[in-house]
């Protein structure tokens, strides 16, 4: 059985994981997004959400799969697991979670393989794993860490303890929290505005974020003049560069939405 769906809406491309009752995360939900993303990649689009289906985002892991695991086949398993979901945080376009009712373990380490997250005011968050005495196996703990900081990572990891929309949010955890019944809504009209921007200013802003991580300022200055050179070249920018010369920025900020960036 499928346990990911992918359609398009215009330039976006809309992944819903879908393995009813507690959408439990498996091998196949995470080939599903690897899968989504080559196929978003092929097909051009310029943003992508990933969703839910039911009353929950995801419930974590199902710890089935956990039994009778050796080192060296748990290796195999989280191995294989992050670089699927490493493929979020790889796409060259926006990725945005839509997140709500449960978001547990590893739908949390999902969400944190996104670029941006936005969550349904009532949803729970919680980094479980200390409970079976594990750690969080596809990244979760130091994803944190990149957001808020390693001591709250650590205090929600050692603790296990269930947290609300809101206090993800001013941890900078999550990006935006809204009423449940206009999650979908406002995830997919976030995606529409970064698809309607220049795509490949966001591509290398998202780089240039994921090289500052991995490397530090200096590094990063370094990968800058490697990469960002490039959008001199692009329609985009000189388009965007030539309506500002000849109107001024208060009417481009005025006017930005009727500027076509093609992504080019």
């Amino acid at each position: 059985m499928s346990t990911t769906s992918y359609e398009s809406n215009g330039d976006i491309a809309v992944v819903t994981l879908s393995n009813p009752p507690l959408n439990l995360f498996v091998a196949s939900m995470a080939e599903g997004i690897d899968e989504a993303v080559r196929r978003a990649t092929a097909e051009g689009r310029r943003a992508m959400v990933i969703k839910a289906d039911g009353p929950v985002f995801c419930s974590g892991a199902d710890v089935s799969q956990f039994q009778g695991l050796t080192s060296e086949t748990g290796a195999e398993l989280i191995s294989r697991a992050t670089k699927l979901l490493g493929a979020l945080e790889d796409a060259p376009f926006p990725v945005i979670a839509a997140v709500h009712g449960m978001c547990l373990a590893a739908g949390i380490e999902v969400a944190l393989a996104c670029d941006l997250v936005i969550a349904a005011e009532d949803t729970k968050f919680a980094q479980v794993e200390a409970m079976i005495g594990a750690t969080t196996l596809l990244g979760g703990v130091y994803r944190l860490a990149e957001r808020c900081g390693p001591a709250r990572a650590k205090e929600i990891v050692y603790t296990g303890d269930f947290y609300t929309a809101h206090q993800f949010q001013q941890w900078n955890i999550v990006n935006r929290v809204v009423p449940g019944p206009q999650l979908h809504e406002q995830a997919l009209g976030w995606a529409q505005q970064l698809a309607a921007g220049p795509t490949r200013a966001h591509q290398a802003t998202k780089r240039l974020v994921r090289e500052f991580l991995e490397h530090g300022s200096r590094q990063t200055d370094r990968y800058l003049a490697d990469i960002a050179p490039v959008l001199f070249e692009t329609g985009d920018m000189r388009t965007a560069v030539d309506y500002l010369l000849r109107h001024g920025a208060r009417k481009l900020a005025q006017s930005c939405d009727e500027i076509r960036f093609e992504g080019r």
